[in-house]
């Protein structure tokens, strides 16, 4: 078994490059706009941002979590965390009729809420000049599980709707700027 590094040099150094950056709070004004937008014209929904907070550490996930990948001019992850009742909610919201269980197509749906979110969102920031590109979601299911985000800090957000509230973080850095060219 070779004795090296798990991860490459380089990765290793832009990890501990962003880790030191601190986060900026205008980064999370897209994706909050984006999940009022989204929420309101898909699910029916308003939506109330509380207080924003910074975390740094592991997060704990709620019973349904989406996460996405951003890369580009943001490198990092969007979180959206809800309890179960909520989701089910969101999801017969969606469909126009009550969803009673987290089936295949109920936690499609969510992922696929989180999806439009972020995409939403890396357009505005696109508008900004902060071009992004987001991954396909990933749906962690139970409450309790830990979520690294390395040593980048999370900004964390309560979007409060009549059904729930949506926790939304987001752990980005601002990389270098690249050439569009």
């Amino acid at each position: 078994m070779n004795g090296g590094p798990a991860i490459s040099p380089g990765i290793e150094r832009t990890l501990a490059m962003l880790s030191h950056q601190p986060p900026r709070a205008e980064i999370l004004e897209p994706f909050v706009q984006a999940a009022r937008d989204v929420l309101s014209q898909e699910v029916g929904l308003d939506v109330t941002p509380g207080r924003l907070s910074l975390a740094s550490g592991s997060a704990t996930t709620l019973d349904v979590t989406v996460v996405i990948g951003i890369t580009g001019r943001l490198t990092g992850v969007a979180v959206y965390g809800m309890d179960g009742d909520m989701a089910k909610a969101i999801v017969g919201n969606m469909l126009g009729s009550p969803v009673t269980e987290l089936d295949d197509m109920a936690l499609s749906g969510i992922a696929e809420l989180g999806n439009v979110i972020t995409g939403h969102a890396t357009t505005l920031l696109s508008a900004a000049g902060l071009v992004c590109d987001i991954s396909p979601p990933i749906l962690l299911m139970g409450a309790g599980s830990l979520l690294s985000t390395m040593s980048i800090q999370r900004l964390v957000i309560p979007l409060t709707t009549d059904i729930g509230t949506l926790q939304a973080q987001v752990a980005v850095k601002v990389t270098s700027a690249k050439s569009d060219s």
